[in-house]
């Protein structure tokens, strides 16, 4: 019997008060001071969620009753709170979040004093931790919880990093969408401090999220698509509910996928630096390779998920991750997405080039993907991945097998298809690309089928 493990690709996620409680939000607290040994202060956040209060008050006080002392930031951006967690060098963070999952999932993400996800090897040690029985401490020895205020230090920390006068020397307007999420409360004034003027849709905190997922895809964004064109603005950024993921849309109303503007950014970074190490999951496009190859790049695969990612760009000295999702990662910043920072980073890029984003994406080869998902139980996710493996070994012996994390099928014509269990929710996920859109509608076919048929067969 496979072991039960807490945590997912990233952090730890389930159902309000069926996966995700205020018991296990008190154990995990207690757990988290144990791991860093009782002592110390974290910084807790929250997003918008309707739970996410009341296990944000749980979580605090299994740290206060463990001897930690607690920065409470409130309602706030992940990325904002790893901001602060660097700038005051505290000893670790917890966002209390669903981040881009449906708005009757919620979660935690854990992240040590360098703002990095705990690792694998650092998951297992606190969950072998978590099943032990933590004893209350007296009354003298519980910790302290301090109400804290963190916007101006995110305001502070993101125009450190993003070259505010070339910016608003081009006079550029953004239509921003963060969603509904805890974004709402920020994004504003630090775009309006780099000298953007901005057009704000979604901008009430709301989490029941009614105005579209809080997954940003380009199937969710088409609202935002035509107020670009409406408000004739030169970007259209869109984020997720907790505020990592960056998803833009070009001056002509197009959502491009986070793996061309994670071209876009490591382009960047290879020119600056003169070549070095780009980190990028398994289900990246083809097209980081080309910019890798055309720029002095080396890329390093991955698994799905920051905590992979950051773990090997530290292991690989990388220059910058990225994840087709919209998370972009600069380790000069924090170790982790952020879409205020992607935002202002893409019109630093366009301003120093002095081209839109549209003719930026025009010097790259087309690569067409189609992405799908499929409802499968976690416990089952096992047994229908082997069932995959089993099948295209049959139906296709000259294809190259990766099994880094899923199933990744290479072919000689530079196409591939992903089949990939969500380490976050109850989907499997089927990823499909090729030069030709002719072809990634043949592979698409071949894998729903496949999928759909194993999956039948295992429900």
């Amino acid at each position: 019997m496979e072991k039960f493990r807490l945590f997912g690709t990233s952090g730890i996620r389930g159902k309000v008060e069926i996966e995700i409680t205020k018991k296990l939000a008190l154990k995990l607290g207690q757990t988290f001071a144990a791991f860093l040994g009782n002592e110390g202060t974290v910084i807790v956040g929250r997003d918008v969620r309707l739970f996410a209060k009341d296990l944000s008050e749980a979580l605090i006080s299994g740290f206060l009753s463990s001897g930690l002392n607690v920065e409470d930031c409130g309602i706030a951006p992940t990325p904002a709170i790893l901001w602060t967690l660097k700038k005051r060098e505290l000893n670790g963070a917890v966002v209390v979040t669903g981040s881009h999952t449906p708005k009757d999932m919620i979660g935690f993400l854990f992240f040590m004093k360098d703002t990095s996800e705990l690792s694998y090897a650092e998951s297992i040690k606190f969950e072998n931790l978590y099943n032990r029985e933590f004893n209350r401490l007296t009354s003298n020895k519980i910790g302290k919880c301090l109400k804290i205020d963190i916007s101006e230090i995110y305001l502070g920390s993101i125009l450190e990093h993003v070259d505010s006068n070339k910016i608003s020397s081009s006079n550029y307007k953004v239509v921003l969408d963060p969603g509904n999420g805890a974004s709402t409360y920020f994004c504003s004034d630090i775009f309006k401090k780099a000298g953007v003027e901005t057009v704000i849709i979604n901008n009430e905190p709301n989490g029941l999220f009614p105005n579209r997922d809080p997954y940003p895809r380009p199937e969710v964004l088409n609202v935002l698509s035509s107020k670009v064109r409406e408000f004739n603005a030169d970007l259209g950024s869109a984020s997720d509910g907790d505020g990592d993921r960056a998803i833009f849309v070009d001056e002509q109303g197009r959502v491009l996928w986070g793996d061309v503007s994670g071209a876009i950014f490591a382009k960047n970074e290879l020119i600056k630096y003169g070549g070095g190490a780009i980190v990028a999951p398994i289900n990246s496009s083809q097209l980081i390779a080309w910019v890798c190859q055309n720029y002095g790049g080396k890329l390093f695969f991955t698994k799905i998920g920051p905590p992979a990612i950051v773990e090997a760009m530290k292991e690989k000295n990388a220059i910058m991750g990225l994840e087709e999702t919209g998370k972009n990662i600069w380790p000069n910043s924090i170790f982790y997405g952020d879409w205020v920072l992607s935002s202002l980073k893409m019109l630093e890029i366009m301003a120093k080039e002095n081209k839109s984003l549209s003719e930026i994406t025009k010097t790259f080869p087309n690569f067409y993907m189609k992405k799908e998902a499929f409802y499968c139980e976690s416990n089952v996710k096992k047994e229908v991945l082997t069932q995959i493996l089993e099948n295209w070994k049959e139906r296709d012996e000259g294809a190259q097998l990766i099994t880094i994390d899923g199933l990744r099928i290479n072919y000689e014509d530079n196409s591939w298809i992903l089949f990939k269990p969500s380490g976050t929710e109850p989907i499997f996920r089927v990823y499909s690309e090729s030069t030709t859109q002719e072809r990634v509608k043949e592979l698409a076919n071949t894998g729903s089928k496949i999928i759909k048929k194993i999956l039948k067969g295992c429900h």
